[in-house]
C-alpha cells in the first residue's frame, strides 16, 4: 500500500481515500438504488484492501453520512482515519450559520454522530467572505488546540487564499494539512493556477474531489453507449466557489457540464480509446486508469472517489495494484491537452 502525508501534520493515509457524499443522501438514491447494507459492504471491502481514509461532512445526508460511518466502525472495529467538515452556510439555507463561533459546537455534533473523541482532519467546507476569514481560521485553530481535531484543512480555496491560511495558521504553530478541490483528467486547473506548486512549496496535501468527473471518466457515457448523464450537477454551482476565481474551469469540463453530453462525447473518444488500450494491458478499467493518472500526477494528490457498493469499492481499490508507466501517463496527458486545445 502506498501512503501519502496530510501535509506536515505527520498523519499518513493511503494514496486514495473514500468520499462519502452519497452516504445517506436520498437525492442520489439512498434507500432505493443502494442501501445501508450496500454501503457497509463497500466499507468492509475498502478496509480489506487497506483503504481506511474516509472523508465525510456534517452536511452529507443531513448528518447521516457521519452516523453511518460511526455504525460501520462499531461493526468492524479496524482502525480508520476520518476527515469531516464544517459548512459555513447550509446548502438549502444560505442565510444561516455565517458565524465562526459555530465551528467548535458543530464539531461537537460531528464527533457525537461519528462516535469519536477527536477527528483526524477537520475542514472548512467552503470559502467565506474575506473580511470574516480570520475568525473562521481562529475557530479552526481552536479545534486543534482543544484536542478535538488532530489537524485542520480547507476546501475549495483558491491558491492565494490557501497560502494566506497556511501563513495564518503557522503563526499559531499549526500546520494547514490540506486543500480539497476539484481535480481530474478533464479538469486540470490545479496544474496551471499555481495550486500544485504552492502545495509542494508549503507541504500541503491536495485532496481531489470529482476524480472521475461525475462519472464521465468511467467511460460509461462514451460513444456507442446508451447511458446519458441526465443528472450531472451543473458546473454553474461549482463555479461560485473561490477555487475558480483563479481562472475558468477547463473548457472541456465546462462544456460537458453545461451542454447535453451527447453533443460532446465524440470529442473525447480518442482519449477513451487510448485509456481503453492501457486498461486492457493491466486487466483494469477506464475508471482505474483515470484514478491511476491522478495518483501519478503529483505525490501530494489524494483522490477520494465515492462508492455505493462493494463492486465500486473493489474497483477503486484495484487502482492501487498497478501503476502507469511514465510514457503512458504522458500519452494520456498530451491526448487530453490536444482535445482541450481543439475546442
Amino acid at each position: 500500500m502506498e501512503y501519502r502525508k496530510l501535509g506536515a501534520t505527520g498523519i499518513e493515509v493511503p494514496a486514495m481515500g473514500i468520499g462519502t457524499v452519497a452516504w445517506g443522501e436520498k437525492l442520489v438514491g439512498y434507500g432505493k438504488r443502494f442501501t445501508r447494507e450496500d454501503l457497509f459492504k463497500a466499507y468492509k471491502t475498502s478496509l480489506d484492501a487497506g483503504l481506511n481514509f474516509f472523508d465525510t461532512s456534517e452536511s452529507y445526508g443531513g448528518g447521516i453520512s457521519e452516523q453511518l460511518l460511526c455504525e460501520f466502525h462499531h461493526q468492524d472495529a479496524r482502525p480508520i482515519v476520518v476527515a469531516t467538515k464544517f459548512s459555513p452556510a447550509k446548502i438549502y439555507d444560505p442565510s444561516t450559520r455565517f458565524s465562526a463561533k459555530d465551528i467548535v459546537s458543530t464539531l461537537d455534533g460531528s464527533l457525537k454522530r461519528l462516535g469519536l473523541k477527536k477527528v483526524d482532519l477537520y475542514q472548512l467546507h467552503y470559502p467565506v467572505p474575506r473580511h470574516k476569514l480570520n475568525k473562521y481560521l481562529d475557530a479552526l485553530a481552536e479545534t486543534v488546540k482543544s484536542g478535538k481535531a488532530k489537524a485542520v484543512g480547507v476546501c475549495n480555496f483558491n491558491t492565494e487564499r490557501m497560502k494566506y491560511a497556511h501563513e495564518y495558521f503557522a503563526k499559531q504553530n499549526i500546520q494547514l494539512a490540506s486543500n480539497q478541490v476539484g481535480y481530474n483528467l478533464l479538469h486540470r486547473l490545479p496544474e496551471t493556477n499555481g495550486m500544485l506548486t504552492a502545495c509542494k512549496e508549503l507541504d500541503i496535501a491536495l485532496i481531489a474531489i470529482l476524480p472521475l468527473g461525475e462519472g464521465v471518466l468511467t467511460g460509461k457515457y462514451r460513444v456507442g453507449g446508451d447511458a446519458h448523464p441526465s443528472n450531472l450537477r451543473s458546473i454553474a454551482r461549482v463555479t461560485q466557489l473561490d477555487i475558480f476565481k483563479d481562472g475558468d474551469p477547463s473548457p472541456l469540463m465546462r462544456r460537458l457540464f453545461t451542454k447535453p453530453y451527447l453533443l460532446e462525447r465524440e470529442k473525447l473518444e480518442s482519449l477513451f480509446e487510448l485509456m481503453d488500450r492501457i486498461s486492457h494491458k493491466y486487466n483494469a478499467t477506464i475508471s482505474q486508469v483515470a484514478l491511476n493518472w491522478l495518483i501519478a500526477s503529483n505525490p501530494r494528490v489524494i483522490p477520494i472517489p465515492g462508492e455505493k457498493n462493494a463492486r465500486q469499492a473493489a474497483s477503486n481499490a484495484a487502482t492501487l495494484s498497478w501503476k502507469l508507466t511514465h510514457e503512458e501517463f504522458e500519452s494520456i496527458s498530451q491526448t487530453e491537452s490536444s482535445i482541450r486545445k481543439s475546442l
